[in-house]
């Protein structure tokens, strides 16, 4: 444990410090080494106590795959680094990125996978160090292209080159590509009006020479680039993960390995390395990573699945809804999710927002539901809703037509990355014992031995699920009579809906009945728990079935839920528009990360599955609630309106 004395504000200021770096403790007196931000200026202060007081400096800087947004608009890291030895943009001494990468000949045929993995599903979801929304797509496809940085960048001195160095490299690219436009891509920095740069304004005029200095996704500048130049830039390792030729006229630390047209050298280096190599070295042995929902540290493969669903999310145009049809409480609860989903509520809007399958208008009508993963209580006493849908096609539950989802399950491809995400996401879940609203008791039940133990989940009768989603079954009575009579020598267990348990929705008296086809009735038990106790689950639509799925039981459908007819279950009636057969895996990446939106409490923007998840397991491990004033003012406002109208 390193003792720390930090002259920075913004060091001290950087959320979830302690996850980021354990090993370091923030004192003041008494401390066995100082921290600063890498070799920049503003860390001088700080180098220069070290040597003065014989103690190790200790550089920290951003990580390689740092935010959604930029650093200098606040947006908080998710990836930084630590270096002992020096730091990884200054080439002029060693650093402990140079020592993993000489040392990666090392590495195990797993490491060199996982990064495999990691490099290509960087290029799938065109991820960067900064990651911000083009504005407009870039319809040009350049082929060479020079690559601006902004005065005073640290890296730039540390790759032992300045402004010099810059303006020969444009000349270079101008006159090795002579029948080529040169393009100029403008730092993102320089963009937003916070720095300034090398190359712009240009430093001479040349008909040949292009700037694009467009909000663009780096990516798509890479799309067909054959020849890229850079003094230091980051986008240069992104154009070797592209098979593009780059030019070096610094050295940053992915040169001198055998991977670039180097116009300098570095004594220290000059052994080959492959760029998977060096990927594990940079992206996953130097950077700490920490989910920047829950504070936690975690895997670079968190915040690569994190950043793609937060810039998927972030790409969906704004949308005029009425919201009339929402009551003011929903309208309250919903107002994070309208942020989400980019809506803008107005009146005179030809589209109407309702919840689930209350009664259309004129307009076309565009419904919201609860996710698969809601909350720790459940909705009916207003607990905070942690995932909605939006669905513009129809309802997950409806079966009397597409929806959005189904659309999803008939179009869906996985490549190897979404089917691993999707086998850990069903891990987690089953691991932390995860249903829809998590609740009851870890009770283990007194069954039958060597007897097929059947749990029949009891369903809301008046619920819109079972009007639009099992047309031959619609009572829990009749599900269970259906069940016994066809599984006589089976162990049935049934489980009331918790609404209902809870003395919500029990329009029929379901409480009161004695139930004579169920051998076993359990209230306060915890759907997960009860799940592992049993051998099959027979429902009609109820989403107990899916979570079934996911603990490999064998499932039996009386309806039409949005995961039968994919050939994962058994199913006792029909949907002609479901054809396909799909892998578990496809059918939890459709539902469970493309189909709704995730947000955790006090948060603006959105979140990825697995970090609700991650929400959810501390709450339900601490017993710690969200507070909310907001929502604390909603069930005041709730008990009133039920006291009025009981």
């Amino acid at each position: 444990m390193y003792r720390v004395k930090c002259f920075s504000k913004g060091i001290k200021k950087i959320p979830f410090f302690s996850s980021f770096f354990p090993e370091l403790s923030l004192v003041k007196g008494g401390e066995n080494a100082v921290i600063g931000w890498g070799f920049k200026s503003t860390a001088k202060k700080a180098r220069d106590y070290a040597m003065k007081h014989d103690l190790p400096y200790i550089a920290l800087e951003d990580g390689f795959l740092r935010s959604v947004g930029l650093g200098v608009q606040g947006e908080p890291a998710s990836s930084l680094v630590i270096d002992r030895l020096g730091i990884y943009y200054d080439s002029r001494q060693a650093s402990e990125l140079e020592n993993y990468i000489r040392d990666a000949d090392q590495l195990s045929e797993q490491d060199l996978t996982r990064a495999s993995a990691c490099m290509a599903a960087m290029r799938k979801y065109q991820l960067s160090k900064y990651n911000v929304v083009a504005q407009k797509p870039f319809d040009e496809k350049p082929k060479v292209l020079v690559i601006d940085q902004t005065q005073g960048d640290a890296s730039v001195e540390g790759a032992n080159a300045c402004q010099q160095d810059f303006v020969a490299m444009l000349q270079a690219a101008l006159d090795e590509h002579p029948s080529e436009t040169i393009w100029l891509k403008v730092h993102p920095d320089v963009l937003c009006g916070k720095k300034k740069g090398f190359l712009y304004p240009l430093p001479f005029e040349n008909a040949r020479i292009k700037v694009c200095d467009a909000n663009v996704n780096p990516w798509h500048l890479l799309a067909e680039t054959t020849d890229l130049y850079t003094v230091s830039s980051l986008m240069g390792f992104e154009g070797l993960l592209v098979d593009v030729s780059v030019h070096c006229f610094g050295i940053p630390f992915y040169a001198g390995w055998g991977l670039t047209c180097d116009r300098q050298t570095c004594e220290r280096r000059g052994v080959s390395r492959s760029l998977t190599q060096v990927f594990f070295a940079a992206y996953i042995q130097y950077s700490r990573y920490v989910d920047q929902a829950t504070g936690k540290a975690c895997e670079i493969e968190d915040v690569i699945n994190q950043f793609a669903d937060a810039l998927r999310s972030a790409q969906v145009q704004p949308v005029s809804v009425n919201v009339s049809q929402l009551s003011f409480v929903r309208r309250q609860l919903l107002s994070g999710y309208f942020r989400a989903w980019n809506i803008q509520p107005d009146s005179a809007s030809a589209n109407t927002l309702v919840w689930g399958k209350k009664a259309a208008c004129d307009n076309p009508v565009w419904r919201i539901e609860d996710g698969f993963i809601r909350s720790v209580g459940l909705g009916v006493n207003l607990a905070e809703p942690l995932s909605l849908v939006f669905d513009k096609t129809g309802i997950y539950f409806d079966a009397t037509a597409p929806s959005d989802l189904e659309n999803i399950f008939n179009h869906i491809e996985l490549d190897a990355w979404e089917t691993a995400r999707a086998r850990r996401l069903i891990d987690l879940l089953v691991t932390h014992n995860l249903t829809k609203y998590n609740v009851g008791q870890a009770t283990g039940l007194a069954l039958p031995s060597g007897q097929r133990i059947i749990l029949v989940p009891g369903q809301v009768e008046s619920d819109a699920s079972l009007k639009f989603g099992s047309p031959r079954l619609q009572s829990n009575a009749d599900l269970l009579a259906e069940v016994r009579k066809n599984n006589a020598d089976a162990f049935i267990i049934y489980k009331p809906h918790p609404d209902v348990l809870a003395g919500h929705r029990d329009e029929k008296g379901e409480l009161t009945l004695s139930w004579d086809d169920a051998d076993q009735i359990v209230t306060d038990v915890n759907m997960s728990d009860l799940l592992t106790q049993v051998d099959e689950v027979h429902t009609m639509t109820s989403l107990t079935g899916f979570e079934a799925l996911l603990r490999g039981k064998k499932v039996t459908t009386y309806g039409n839920p949005f995961y039968a007819h994919w050939g994962l279950t058994t199913d006792k009636d029909a949907c002609p528009r479901r054809t396909r057969t799909l892998t578990l895996e496809a059918l939890v990446f459709s539902c469970l990360i493309l189909y709704p939106t995730y947000l955790l409490p006090q948060r603006k923007s959105i979140c990825s599955v697995e970090q609700v998840i991650r929400y959810l397991t501390e709450q339900l491990v601490t017993g710690k609630k969200q507070r909310s004033g907001k929502l604390a003012l909603l069930r005041f406002m709730k008990s009133i309106r039920d006291t009025v109208y009981s």
